[in-house]
């Protein structure tokens, strides 16, 4: 058997992307009013029990669309580098709508850069409360040129709510960083059955690539910026902690970790995480990794038109629940968020480090 031939077709995409805010408020008046996602999920980090782990999704809490954040109030600001991923892509499906999200941040008073056109798509960056820089990228299916793009941006549309053409769905990728894109291409090649990858120049960056990991069906989902001489990257407030793909079901995480273990690649094993399973390890560039489940889902204890409105903790956390409400409550006491907040300014190139 071919090296990765167990692990072929497991790994279906992203799951979800963990982030780190600093305030829950704030955090939530950006995700919902601002880019239109939708809390499906107010529980606790469960490895930190006394701090929030937030969920934003689409309306169904869709695989793929779910950006959750641990609230880490007094920890200092991250750096991007190895180790702590560059920025993560949401996808809207025309063209069309991305004036129109251009207009409606600029009247939240949110800093844009785009539109920039990119190989397969066309895409605007902004940055959050917390300086996360996210993309919102459209496909290029017809084969848009920059000065096209320009000139469909020269009078923005008035756009006073997200309409539904403009509805963010599932992440189009996630970029971490890499030093030895060969090595990490064959990382996810051979354990772990993503075979599927390509080669582009970056073009916000001479002397810079961008290497495409994934699949037939979402090939490129991981787009990392590789360079010869990256800088070393931290985690902290603004940063993405980890990046999550999704698998079908236990047995096919199963087939992974058996992969790994084989192969002496460190990992956490499988965690409940009630809402779904974990494996969590690093890629060769120190990147945080998990493999999660499509199941249970969200729904598992809540029902669908109540996502999100109340804390709920999974049965084994539910003894500590006036433990756990009380901190909560004093860390709230003692955070407090300015909305709107002074957005952080988009660096253009956006994609250049």
């Amino acid at each position: 058997m071919a090296l990765g031939a167990e692990t072929a077709g497991l790994i279906q995409g992203l799951h979800h992307i963990t982030l780190v805010t600093s305030n829950e408020e704030v955090n939530r008046r950006f995700y919902t009013e601002v880019l239109g996602l939708r809390r499906v999920k107010l529980t606790v980090n469960q490895d930190d029990v006394h701090h929030r782990h937030l969920f934003y999704a689409d309306e169904k809490g869709t695989t793929g669309s779910t950006i959750t954040f641990f609230e880490w109030p007094h920890m200092q600001p991250g750096r991007v580098g190895l180790s702590s991923p560059h920025h993560l892509s949401y996808t809207t499906p025309k063209f069309d709508s991305l004036p129109k999200w251009k207009s409606w941040l600029r009247q939240k008073g949110v800093s844009v850069e785009g539109p920039y056109v990119r190989d397969d798509r066309t895409s605007i960056y902004v940055r959050d409360p917390d300086g996360v820089i996210v993309e919102i990228t459209s496909p290029n299916n017809d084969e848009v040129s920059q000065d096209y793009a320009k000139e469909a941006f020269r009078d923005l549309p008035s756009a006073t709510a997200i309409a539904r053409e403009m509805k963010l769905t599932t992440f189009h990728h996630a970029s971490p960083l890499t030093y030895d894109p060969e090595t990490t291409a064959k990382f996810f090649d051979k354990f772990l059955g993503l075979t599927d990858k390509f080669t582009l120049p970056n073009p916000d960056q001479t002397g810079t690539n961008i290497l495409g990991v994934g699949n037939e069906e979402r090939p490129g989902f991981l787009r990392y910026l590789a360079m010869p001489k990256p800088p070393e990257g931290y985690v902290g407030g603004g940063s993405i902690h980890h990046i999550a793909m999704a698998v079908e079901d236990d047995e096919a995480q199963q087939k992974i970790l058996k992969r790994l273990n084989e192969v002496g690649i460190e990992n956490s094993g499988i965690i409940d995480r009630f809402w779904f399973h974990s494996l969590y390890f690093r890629d060769p560039d120190g990147n945080l990794l998990e493999i999660a489940t499509k199941n249970p889902g969200y729904s598992a204890d809540e029902p669908p038109e109540k996502l999100g409105t109340s804390l709920v903790l999974p049965k084994w956390l539910e003894p500590r629940r006036a433990e756990i409400e009380s901190a909560l409550k004093l860390a709230d006491a003692n955070n407090h968020g300015k909305w709107p907040p002074d957005y952080p300014r988009v660096h253009s190139p956006p994609e250049a480090m």
